[in-house]
């Protein structure tokens, strides 16, 4: 199921209605947040408080994005169950989550920075 919702997408006339209704909710929450609870007005009039700017508007903002992120990952879901039409497999990206690890890569991998390889009885094998 994770991989069926990580490795698809919303067909073009489902992902537009899908993209509005997930953008009228951050809409609405910044609506919400900034027009009816008095957040903007409270620092225009220089009211709020130094902790309301620097805890509180990002906090608004961030949960914009979340609340956009959890609409849009609902409404995937339940196209994926009540409309599996609406939904495209992308191609198979195997190749790029391969086990093997390249060999360049392995051997830089393997690489000790000199002080734990051992290197300080340099003066024992000298003698």
């Amino acid at each position: 199921m994770f991989c069926l919702f990580r490795n698809s997408r919303i067909l073009s006339p489902w992902h537009i209605g899908v993209l509005l209704v997930s953008l009228s909710g951050v809409v609405y929450w910044l609506h919400f947040a900034f027009i009816q609870k008095a957040f903007w007005q409270t620092v225009l009039s220089g009211q709020a408080l130094f902790v309301d700017l620097l805890l509180g508007l990002p906090v608004v903002l961030i949960f914009a994005v979340v609340i956009y992120a959890m609409i849009y990952w609902v409404l995937k879901l339940l196209l994926i169950f009540l409309w599996p039409q609406a939904i495209e497999m992308l191609p198979d990206s195997a190749e790029q989550l391969s086990d093997d690890m390249p060999e360049s890569l392995h051997q830089a991998w393997q690489k000790e920075p000199p002080s734990s390889r051992g290197d300080s009885n340099e003066s024992d094998k000298k003698d």
